[in-house]
Protein backbone atom coordinates (compact mmCIF):
# COMPACT_ATOMS: atom_id res chain seq x y z
CA UNK A 1 0.00 0.00 0.00
CA UNK A 2 1.20 3.10 -0.45
CA UNK A 3 1.43 5.95 1.94
CA UNK A 4 1.19 9.86 0.48
CA UNK A 5 2.31 12.65 3.04
CA UNK A 6 -0.12 15.91 1.86
CA UNK A 7 1.28 17.60 4.88
CA UNK A 8 5.05 16.98 4.57
CA UNK A 9 4.76 15.60 8.32
CA UNK A 10 8.07 13.45 9.63
CA UNK A 11 9.04 10.59 8.33
CA UNK A 12 8.64 8.72 11.53
CA UNK A 13 5.72 9.83 11.80
CA UNK A 14 4.85 8.75 7.96
CA UNK A 15 6.72 5.23 9.11
CA UNK A 16 4.38 4.94 12.38
CA UNK A 17 1.24 5.11 10.66
CA UNK A 18 2.41 3.11 7.85
CA UNK A 19 -0.13 -0.02 7.35
CA UNK A 20 1.29 -3.62 6.69
CA UNK A 21 -0.28 -6.38 5.18
CA UNK A 22 -2.33 -7.73 7.41
CA UNK A 23 -3.17 -11.13 6.08
CA UNK A 24 -0.61 -13.40 4.25
CA UNK A 25 -1.81 -15.51 0.62
CA UNK A 26 -4.74 -18.49 2.25
CA UNK A 27 -4.69 -16.81 5.74
CA UNK A 28 -7.72 -14.81 7.31
CA UNK A 29 -7.04 -12.86 10.33
CA UNK A 30 -10.72 -13.07 12.91
CA UNK A 31 -10.93 -9.19 12.12
CA UNK A 32 -10.59 -9.77 8.18
CA UNK A 33 -13.85 -12.43 8.51
CA UNK A 34 -15.44 -9.09 9.96
CA UNK A 35 -15.29 -7.62 6.45
CA UNK A 36 -17.47 -8.11 3.04
CA UNK A 37 -16.08 -10.73 1.20
CA UNK A 38 -15.84 -8.17 -1.70
CA UNK A 39 -13.40 -5.97 0.37
CA UNK A 40 -11.24 -8.59 1.93
CA UNK A 41 -10.85 -10.05 -2.08
CA UNK A 42 -10.47 -6.39 -3.70
CA UNK A 43 -8.26 -5.34 -0.69
CA UNK A 44 -5.77 -8.39 -0.84
CA UNK A 45 -5.93 -8.59 -4.91
CA UNK A 46 -5.21 -4.75 -5.13
CA UNK A 47 -3.13 -3.97 -2.21
CA UNK A 48 0.44 -2.74 -4.29
CA UNK A 49 -2.27 0.05 -5.83
CA UNK A 50 -3.95 0.78 -3.16
CA UNK A 51 -3.23 4.49 -1.48
CA UNK A 52 -3.95 6.05 2.04
CA UNK A 53 -2.58 9.39 3.31
CA UNK A 54 -0.19 9.63 6.46
CA UNK A 55 -2.46 12.03 8.36
CA UNK A 56 -5.68 10.17 7.80
CA UNK A 57 -3.91 7.33 9.51
CA UNK A 58 -3.26 9.32 12.64
CA UNK A 59 -5.48 6.71 15.15
CA UNK A 60 -3.28 3.92 14.52
CA UNK A 61 -0.77 4.88 16.62
CA UNK A 62 -3.32 5.47 19.46
CA UNK A 63 -4.36 2.00 18.89
CA UNK A 64 -0.57 0.84 18.71
CA UNK A 65 0.73 2.45 21.21
CA UNK A 66 -1.95 1.30 23.50
CA UNK A 67 -1.39 -2.21 22.87
CA UNK A 68 2.34 -1.73 23.73
CA UNK A 69 1.90 -0.57 26.58
CA UNK A 70 -0.43 -3.24 27.78
CA UNK A 71 1.70 -5.84 26.68
CA UNK A 72 4.30 -4.79 29.02
CA UNK A 73 2.51 -5.01 31.91
CA UNK A 74 2.50 -7.76 34.54
CA UNK A 75 0.21 -10.39 35.56
CA UNK A 76 -0.79 -13.51 35.76
CA UNK A 77 -2.82 -13.50 32.02
CA UNK A 78 -0.46 -14.14 28.71
CA UNK A 79 -0.51 -12.00 26.01
CA UNK A 80 -0.17 -11.65 22.06
CA UNK A 81 -0.68 -14.97 21.47
CA UNK A 82 -1.18 -16.17 18.03
CA UNK A 83 -3.39 -18.86 17.55
CA UNK A 84 -4.10 -20.82 14.28
CA UNK A 85 -6.95 -23.44 12.90
CA UNK A 86 -6.70 -25.06 9.19
CA UNK A 87 -9.77 -24.70 7.30
CA UNK A 88 -11.21 -27.13 4.12
CA UNK A 89 -12.28 -25.64 1.41
CA UNK A 90 -13.62 -26.69 -2.20
CA UNK A 91 -10.20 -25.00 -3.59
CA UNK A 92 -7.63 -26.81 -0.78
CA UNK A 93 -7.19 -25.67 2.96
CA UNK A 94 -6.96 -22.00 4.25
CA UNK A 95 -5.81 -20.63 7.36
CA UNK A 96 -7.74 -18.23 10.07
CA UNK A 97 -5.97 -16.75 12.93
CA UNK A 98 -6.27 -14.61 15.70
CA UNK A 99 -3.51 -12.98 18.44
CA UNK A 100 -5.27 -12.62 21.31
CA UNK A 101 -4.38 -9.54 23.65
CA UNK A 102 -4.93 -11.00 26.92
CA UNK A 103 -5.94 -14.49 28.40
CA UNK A 104 -6.39 -15.11 32.15
CA UNK A 105 -6.44 -18.91 32.48
CA UNK A 106 -7.49 -19.44 35.94
CA UNK A 107 -10.83 -17.72 35.21
CA UNK A 108 -11.15 -18.37 31.35
CA UNK A 109 -11.59 -14.81 30.18
CA UNK A 110 -10.51 -13.51 26.83
CA UNK A 111 -9.48 -9.80 27.55
CA UNK A 112 -8.97 -7.25 23.87
CA UNK A 113 -8.26 -3.71 24.46
CA UNK A 114 -9.97 -1.44 22.20
CA UNK A 115 -9.70 2.59 21.23
CA UNK A 116 -13.60 3.84 20.14
CA UNK A 117 -15.56 6.74 19.93
CA UNK A 118 -18.01 7.05 22.52
CA UNK A 119 -20.70 6.88 19.72
CA UNK A 120 -19.83 3.41 19.41
CA UNK A 121 -21.19 2.75 23.36
CA UNK A 122 -24.10 4.92 22.69
CA UNK A 123 -25.77 3.48 19.82
CA UNK A 124 -24.55 0.01 21.80
CA UNK A 125 -22.77 -0.75 18.21
CA UNK A 126 -20.83 -3.75 19.22
CA UNK A 127 -22.01 -6.52 16.94
CA UNK A 128 -18.44 -6.51 15.27
CA UNK A 129 -16.55 -6.69 18.62
CA UNK A 130 -19.16 -9.36 19.54
CA UNK A 131 -18.16 -12.08 16.33
CA UNK A 132 -14.56 -11.03 16.98
CA UNK A 133 -14.64 -12.29 20.55
CA UNK A 134 -16.65 -15.26 19.46
CA UNK A 135 -14.17 -16.06 16.46
CA UNK A 136 -11.43 -15.91 19.19
CA UNK A 137 -13.05 -18.16 21.43
CA UNK A 138 -13.57 -20.44 18.96
CA UNK A 139 -9.23 -20.49 17.80
CA UNK A 140 -8.40 -21.16 21.66
CA UNK A 141 -11.37 -24.08 21.65
CA UNK A 142 -9.97 -25.96 18.96
CA UNK A 143 -6.54 -25.53 20.33
CA UNK A 144 -7.60 -26.86 23.93
CA UNK A 145 -8.42 -23.57 25.83
CA UNK A 146 -11.70 -22.69 27.26
CA UNK A 147 -13.54 -19.58 27.04
CA UNK A 148 -16.14 -18.53 29.68
CA UNK A 149 -16.53 -14.76 28.75
CA UNK A 150 -14.67 -12.22 26.85
CA UNK A 151 -14.11 -8.80 28.05
CA UNK A 152 -13.74 -5.51 25.64
CA UNK A 153 -12.01 -2.88 27.64
CA UNK A 154 -12.40 0.10 25.95
CA UNK A 155 -11.12 3.43 25.79
CA UNK A 156 -12.82 6.08 24.52
CA UNK A 157 -10.48 8.93 22.98
CA UNK A 158 -13.33 11.08 22.41
CA UNK A 159 -15.19 11.30 25.87
CA UNK A 160 -16.43 14.59 27.39
CA UNK A 161 -17.07 15.05 30.75
CA UNK A 162 -19.31 17.78 30.18
CA UNK A 163 -21.74 15.12 28.34
CA UNK A 164 -21.03 12.90 31.16
CA UNK A 165 -22.57 14.99 33.47
CA UNK A 166 -25.55 16.09 31.34
CA UNK A 167 -26.62 13.63 29.13
CA UNK A 168 -27.92 10.23 30.88
CA UNK A 169 -27.15 7.87 28.15
CA UNK A 170 -23.60 9.16 27.52
CA UNK A 171 -20.61 7.05 28.76
CA UNK A 172 -20.24 8.18 32.63
CA UNK A 173 -16.07 7.59 32.26
CA UNK A 174 -13.52 7.31 29.72
CA UNK A 175 -13.43 3.25 29.59
CA UNK A 176 -16.02 0.77 28.92
CA UNK A 177 -16.24 -2.24 29.21
CA UNK A 178 -18.18 -4.67 27.16
CA UNK A 179 -18.50 -8.32 27.70
CA UNK A 180 -20.70 -10.99 27.21
CA UNK A 181 -20.74 -14.55 28.03
CA UNK A 182 -19.48 -17.61 25.66
CA UNK A 183 -21.78 -20.48 25.13
CA UNK A 184 -21.30 -23.81 23.44
CA UNK A 185 -23.84 -22.62 21.19
CA UNK A 186 -22.16 -19.76 20.24
CA UNK A 187 -19.31 -21.57 19.25
CA UNK A 188 -21.25 -24.10 17.24
CA UNK A 189 -22.81 -21.06 15.71
CA UNK A 190 -19.44 -18.89 14.98
CA UNK A 191 -17.98 -22.48 13.44
CA UNK A 192 -20.70 -22.88 11.28
CA UNK A 193 -20.03 -18.61 10.05
CA UNK A 194 -16.48 -19.04 9.82
CA UNK A 195 -16.32 -22.06 7.59
CA UNK A 196 -18.90 -20.43 5.54
CA UNK A 197 -17.30 -17.18 5.29
CA UNK A 198 -13.96 -18.56 4.38
CA UNK A 199 -15.26 -20.85 1.46
CA UNK A 200 -17.55 -17.79 0.15
CA UNK A 201 -13.99 -15.83 -0.05
CA UNK A 202 -12.49 -18.89 -2.08
CA UNK A 203 -14.71 -18.48 -4.34
CA UNK A 204 -15.13 -15.10 -4.70
CA UNK A 205 -11.16 -14.89 -5.22
CA UNK A 206 -11.49 -16.70 -9.25
CA UNK A 207 -14.44 -14.29 -9.96
CA UNK A 208 -13.49 -10.42 -11.59
CA UNK A 209 -13.59 -7.70 -9.33
CA UNK A 210 -17.30 -6.72 -11.18
CA UNK A 211 -18.40 -10.31 -10.82
CA UNK A 212 -18.06 -9.87 -6.59
CA UNK A 213 -21.70 -9.67 -5.17
CA UNK A 214 -21.15 -5.91 -2.77
CA UNK A 215 -21.24 -6.45 0.66
CA UNK A 216 -24.21 -6.92 2.52
CA UNK A 217 -25.83 -3.48 3.69
CA UNK A 218 -24.93 -4.32 7.35
CA UNK A 219 -21.03 -4.50 6.33
CA UNK A 220 -21.38 -1.27 4.44
CA UNK A 221 -23.54 0.11 7.21
CA UNK A 222 -25.86 1.35 4.99
CA UNK A 223 -28.89 3.56 5.86
CA UNK A 224 -32.39 2.89 4.35
CA UNK A 225 -33.81 5.84 1.91
CA UNK A 226 -36.07 7.87 4.28
CA UNK A 227 -38.31 10.55 4.51
CA UNK A 228 -37.76 13.54 7.20
CA UNK A 229 -40.89 15.80 8.03
CA UNK A 230 -39.18 18.82 9.13
CA UNK A 231 -40.73 22.26 10.11
CA UNK A 232 -40.10 24.83 7.59
CA UNK A 233 -36.88 26.47 7.85
CA UNK A 234 -35.42 24.27 10.24
CA UNK A 235 -33.02 21.45 9.46
CA UNK A 236 -33.35 18.69 11.68
CA UNK A 237 -36.76 16.34 11.83
CA UNK A 238 -39.70 16.75 14.40
CA UNK A 239 -39.92 13.84 16.98
CA UNK A 240 -41.07 10.86 15.23
CA UNK A 241 -40.31 13.02 11.25
CA UNK A 242 -38.29 9.98 10.42
CA UNK A 243 -40.33 8.15 8.15
CA UNK A 244 -39.46 5.20 5.73
CA UNK A 245 -41.73 5.73 2.83
CA UNK A 246 -43.25 8.90 1.26
CA UNK A 247 -46.77 7.88 2.30
CA UNK A 248 -46.07 7.75 5.97
CA UNK A 249 -44.52 11.51 5.63
CA UNK A 250 -47.54 12.66 3.82
CA UNK A 251 -49.88 11.25 6.54
CA UNK A 252 -47.32 12.67 9.05
CA UNK A 253 -47.79 16.16 7.96
CA UNK A 254 -51.52 15.97 7.19
CA UNK A 255 -52.08 15.21 11.13
CA UNK A 256 -49.43 18.10 12.02
CA UNK A 257 -52.38 20.12 10.04
CA UNK A 258 -50.40 20.22 6.78
CA UNK A 259 -49.02 23.78 6.89
CA UNK A 260 -45.45 24.95 8.54
CA UNK A 261 -44.23 21.25 7.59
CA UNK A 262 -41.98 19.84 4.94
CA UNK A 263 -40.80 16.90 3.52
CA UNK A 264 -37.27 15.80 2.93
CA UNK A 265 -35.68 13.19 1.06
CA UNK A 266 -32.41 11.47 2.23
CA UNK A 267 -30.59 9.15 0.14
CA UNK A 268 -29.33 5.47 1.25
CA UNK A 269 -25.77 6.24 1.73
CA UNK A 270 -23.33 3.44 2.70
CA UNK A 271 -20.68 5.23 5.14
CA UNK A 272 -18.19 2.83 5.01
CA UNK A 273 -17.78 2.87 1.15
CA UNK A 274 -17.84 6.38 1.56
CA UNK A 275 -15.57 6.94 4.01
CA UNK A 276 -13.27 4.19 5.37
CA UNK A 277 -12.92 1.63 2.65
CA UNK A 278 -9.27 1.27 1.59
CA UNK A 279 -10.40 -0.51 -1.62
CA UNK A 280 -13.02 1.52 -2.58
CA UNK A 281 -11.65 3.22 -5.53
CA UNK A 282 -11.53 -0.65 -7.21
CA UNK A 283 -15.33 -1.34 -6.34
CA UNK A 284 -17.76 -1.33 -8.39
CA UNK A 285 -20.21 -0.84 -6.12
CA UNK A 286 -18.34 2.34 -4.60
CA UNK A 287 -18.63 3.33 -8.49
CA UNK A 288 -21.76 3.19 -8.95
CA UNK A 289 -22.88 5.25 -5.97
CA UNK A 290 -20.93 8.41 -7.55
CA UNK A 291 -22.20 7.14 -11.98
CA UNK A 292 -22.68 10.17 -13.76
CA UNK A 293 -26.04 10.50 -15.94
CA UNK A 294 -25.82 11.11 -19.41
CA UNK A 295 -26.30 15.25 -19.09
CA UNK A 296 -22.92 14.99 -17.38
CA UNK A 297 -23.83 15.67 -13.40
CA UNK A 298 -22.86 13.98 -10.72
CA UNK A 299 -25.70 12.05 -9.21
Amino acid sequence: MKVTNKLGLPQAFVEAVSVDRHNKPGHYSATTLNKGIKEIVLTDRHWDELETDAAENVWAIWGTAMHAIMEKQKDNNFREELFEVEIATSCGPRIVSGRIDSYDMENEILYDWKSASSWKVIYKDFDDWKKQGLTYAWLMNQNGLNVKKCRFVAMLKDHSKTDAKHKPDYPQLPVYVYEFEVTPEDLAATSLRIISKVEQIVLAEKLKDDEIEPCTPEERWATAEQWAVKKVGTKKAIPGGVCNTLEDAQKLVEEKGGKGFEIEHREPTSRKCIDYCICKEKCSFYKSLHREPENGSVE
